[in-house]
């Protein structure tokens, strides 16, 4: 397959373009970029240096992908982002790529990243994740697998957002959200349960849906403590390779804290 490059586009010679690649008019790639065959570039898309792409992604009119990073510590050093196969950039978005030497800002494969989206320094996106329209990640904040991010919602740096979760419209979070709950959308969005439909909509199995479903009530009805919350989960549930996820996500717990249950009876946030 042959490459499309229109007239109008300015592609450095440096810049490395699979097969099938289109570059849109105006748009700019700059010398180091790596695409990979079958991707498209819509007009007015800026790809700079450092930018590493998959087979088959689609960046937009108006996106910048691989812009220096909003980090006062960054002094110009040599950095990336890499982007997986067939992910998909909407107009307008923004992805940085890392701060620090050799470091990289990743995003997975099959990934939709809407209008207005930001991908903050140092991120770390999984596979098919979803940010809705203008939600924003802070630098180094990392986000589980099939994750859906709601539209206008923020992530302060540093959090981790874990595989399966729902994160409502309009979430300020400041926690770490663990892996399969659901969280309302506002400021510090309490969890206000599990994220069923998209598990079935994954496939889990009933048996590992109503194994992932009693940690839930461990972590959030019956444990005084998240300590308390994993040894309890590996005694009743060790057999289950999900609710193992979210055993290792509890302990490798960043200093953040937890995002509390929404009711009362859950306490505050869990450290």
């Amino acid at each position: 397959m042959s490459t499309s490059i229109d007239a109008y586009a300015r592609v450095d010679s440096g810049a490395e373009l699979g097969g099938g690649v289109v570059v849109g008019a105006f748009a700019i790639v700059e010398g180091g970029v790596v695409i990979g065959e079958g991707s498209k570039i819509h007009p007015h898309a800026v790809i700079r240096r450092g930018t590493k792409m998959g087979k088959g992604c689609e960046v937009h009119s108006g996106s910048v992908l691989g812009g220096e990073p909003q980090d006062t510590k960054f002094k110009g050093e040599e950095s990336f982002l890499e982007i997986g196969d067939n992910t998909v950039v909407r107009e307008h978005a923004t992805l940085h790529r890392a701060s620090g030497e050799g470091c990289v800002t990743r995003v997975g494969s099959c990934c939709m990243l809407m209008a207005g989206t930001h991908v903050g320094h140092n991120g770390k996106v999984g596979d098919r994740v979803v940010m809705a329209n203008l939600a924003t990640l802070g630098g180094f904040v990392e986000v589980g697998e099939n994750a859906f991010i709601g539209g206008m919602a923020g992530a302060h740096q540093f959090v981790r957002i874990g595989a399966y979760v729902m994160a409502g419209g309009g979430s300020v979070i400041l926690e770490d959200i663990p892996p399969y709950m659901m969280v309302t959308g506002g400021y510090r969005p309490p969890v206000c349960g599990l994220n069923r439909i998209g598990l079935m909509r994954a496939g889990f199995s009933a048996e590992a849906r109503q194994a992932i479903h009693k940690a839930y009530r461990i972590l959030y009805r019956e444990a005084e403590s998240t300590q308390e919350a994993v040894a309890l989960m590996k005694e009743r549930l060790g057999g289950s390779a999900e609710v193992q996820k979210l055993v290792a996500f509890l302990e490798a717990g960043t200093g953040r804290g937890f995002a509390s249950c929404r009711r009362r009876d859950c306490g505050e946030t869990r450290s």
